[in-house]
């Protein structure tokens, strides 16, 4: 009996918390959106904190909030993106951000997915980034 009213307080726990409403995402997806890196479900989906609503990735989220065209929101993966491979490489590769702003100059969205596939992965993954597709 005793088992059975513990799985009743539990269950009855767990249908109380599906019921609350996550915090509004903070992120700034509308440039994401605007820009059509993804979609605003999605970036909400990946950008935020679900408890707090509050950005994960800070320094791409100040960027991009900052980006006045789509170019600059862009080039806003690029130094994390970068820091990702070298932390993985175990050494720093001083020109990665400049190639990488180059390449956003010709395939933006291309490249931004593939430097914010490199911030969300694991070193084991990296390399899968580079079949990214915008």
């Amino acid at each position: 009996m005793g088992a059975l009213v513990l799985m009743a307080l539990v269950t009855s726990a767990s249908d109380c918390l599906d019921d609350i409403e996550p915090p509004p995402c903070q992120a700034n997806c509308a440039i994401e959106a605007e820009c059509e890196f993804r979609s605003l479900e999605d970036c909400e989906a990946a950008a935020c904190e679900p408890l707090t609503g509050a950005p994960i990735n800070v320094g791409l989220d100040a960027c991009l909030g900052a980006a006045t065209d789509c170019l600059e929101a862009a080039a806003c993966a690029c130094p994390d993106g970068c820091g990702q491979i070298d932390e993985c490489a175990g050494e720093a590769d001083p020109s990665c951000v400049e190639n990488c702003d180059t390449l956003v100059e010709q395939l933006p969205v291309e490249t931004y997915l593939e430097n914010l596939c490199r911030i969300e992965s694991s070193c084991e993954d990296l390399a899968l980034c580079s079949s990214v597709q915008g």
